[in-house]
């Protein structure tokens, strides 16, 4: 239950609240600060003149035992009329969400990050119904998350029917949230504006084989451009088997996937999705990993060769050449592309 304000006598931390209040031109606001202020910028969020002109927020609260902090008590900050972009980070909610009498109507949040937070799929679900049109929705967990979840869903299909609340508007999804698992597909056809898909695993989206039979497959987004995993492909034959037939059948499946993002596991890219990728003219497919290698690879093999031919022009091994060739730089830091 949200904790009242019943004092006379403000407490020290309300001074930081009341002179951040005082900031009428504030645009972006990072707050990164102990739990014991919690309260007190939550009465800030529902002050209905704070912030009039706030359009960017990073919210993360110190615990004591590095635990997950209520975000209940700063719930009003989805009721914030001009703010664009609200990053959470570290914060816990249950199922109540915003069940207050007072709900926002058509905010202007287009950007809503939930970095290793522990949310209930039902509460995110109300809050996605405020934003007119959000645009870009990213949530992450580690794959073995401390303190351990009591509020999250283990389903990845409960936070896609989460985020249908503004399928009308979503153009980007990433959930990275590796220990997420479902047996039945995703049923994305509604999400008509989404163009970029990024989740960890292909039976993430095509559902993980079980005994049950399958009913159908997975609706891909009608707009979708980029489809990215964060994780290997190829652990479940099954799914594999339905990744093919999708990409096969392109024209009806996804007519306007463009690009396809995959990490090279021990055993490498299956070799039935690398063909079918070759078979579909319009489809790229990236490989992080790998790619930048067999580049680099190729290029040192050519300058091998470039290297062999001007010693022969110059009469072989008794003399020196001077390399005036820049130097190359491969990307070695794994990051995502």
């Amino acid at each position: 239950m949200a904790r009242r304000c019943t004092r006379t006598t403000p407490l020290p931390f309300d001074s930081l609240s009341r002179t951040i209040s005082t900031m009428s031109n504030l645009e972006t606001l990072d707050v990164a600060v102990p739990d014991t202020l919690l309260h007190g910028m939550g009465m800030l969020f529902n002050g209905p003149f704070d912030l009039a002109c706030l359009q960017s927020c990073t919210l993360f609260y110190q615990t004591e035992n590095d635990e997950y902090w209520d975000l209940y008590e700063n719930i009003h900050i989805f009721a914030h009329p001009t703010l664009e972009t609200l990053v959470i980070k570290k914060a816990k909610l249950d199922y109540r969400g915003f069940d207050l009498i007072e709900q926002p109507h058509e905010t202007a949040l287009s950007k809503l990050h939930l970095i290793e937070c522990d949310i209930n799929d039902d509460a995110l679900s109300d809050l996605l119904m405020f934003p007119k049109a959000l645009k870009e929705f990213v949530m992450t967990q580690n794959e073995e998350p401390s303190p351990e979840l009591e509020e999250s869903s283990d389903s990845i299909r409960d936070y896609m029917i989460a985020v249908k609340s503004a399928c009308h508007s979503l153009e980007t999804v990433t959930i990275d949230f590796p220990t997420l698992m479902t047996h039945r597909a995703l049923a994305l056809r509604e999400f008509d504006h989404l163009k970029t898909l990024r989740i960890n695993w292909d039976h993430q989206l095509f559902g993980k084989t079980s005994k049950k039979p399958r009913l159908h497959s997975a609706g891909l987004p009608p707009e979708l451009e980029t489809l990215e995993f964060f994780n290997e492909l190829g652990t479940d034959p099954e799914v594999t088997d339905l990744f093919v037939y999708a990409l096969e059948n392109l024209p009806i499946t996804a007519r306007k996937l463009k690009r396809l993002i995959v990490v090279e596991g021990e055993n490498g890219i299956p070799k039935a999705i690398e063909d079918a990728v070759k078979a579909q003219p319009q489809l790229k497919l990236d490989v992080i990993g790998s790619m930048d290698d067999r580049s680099d690879n190729e290029t040192e093999a050519t300058e091998t060769e470039a290297e062999a031919e001007e010693s022969e022009r110059n009469g072989g091994g008794g003399q020196t050449q001077t390399d005036t060739r820049p130097l190359r730089m491969g990307r070695h830091d794994g990051s995502r592309l």
